[in-house]
Formats: C-alpha cells, structure tokens, sequence
C-alpha cells in the first residue's frame, strides 16, 4: 500500500496464489480529510512539540493506535480534518520507530514548518 491507509484492496501474489489484502473497518486515511485540503503531491513537513503521541486510525480518540511517536518526530503533513471536537492532521511519520506510517495525529502536538 502507498500513501494511504484508506486502500480498498491490494492483491499480494506469493508462489503463484493470488491473496486479497484488504485494510480493516477502522481504517481511514485521505477520505476522512475536509474538501480541498489536501497535500498529497507536495507534503508539508513538521515535527511533534510534544511526546509520547499516539498515531492514530482515524481521526478521533476513540480510534486504535498504530503506536506511539516521541518528541520531535518528524512528519509529512497530507491534509487535515477541523471539527468542533479538534484538529487533526493526516499525516506519515518520516523518522522514529514507525518511520513511514501514515496516521492521524491531534494538531496541537504538531509544529509545522
């Protein structure tokens, strides 16, 4: 998978049997974004200002964690979600130990540059 998270399905061939890869329900990438708010070719890079930070399914507490990220964690910002309960930004990890894992993370802890 590439970019996102949000893939309906990937086809992985392995000795000549086709598999189906699909994501699971919770899983939500670009889609979850507000309109016209994308950066998908032209990423925009920033650093978490605090830590540990949870990278998150989708854009909301209540999501799963991916794992969590430590202070200064370099990120590529791909779009961003605003409603009354916060800001989120979608976004891959570009450093630390899970280095090139897209996920939601809440604003406040994200300095972009």
């Amino acid at each position: 998978m590439t970019q996102t998270a949000a893939v309906s399905a990937a086809t992985l061939t392995l000795a000549g049997a086709a598999f189906v890869l699909a994501p699971s329900a919770s899983a939500v990438g670009t889609s979850a974004c507000n309109s016209g708010q994308s950066f998908i070719h032209s990423p925009f890079p920033g650093h978490l200002n605090t830590g540990p930070v949870n990278l998150r399914t989708s854009p909301s507490t209540g999501s799963s964690s991916k794992g969590l990220l430590a202070k200064g964690t370099s990120l590529n910002l791909y779009c961003w979600k605003v409603d009354r309960k916060g800001d989120w930004d979608y976004a891959k990890a570009t450093s630390g130990a899970h280095k090139n894992t897209y996920g939601w993370v809440y604003d406040k802890y994200v300095d972009w540059k």
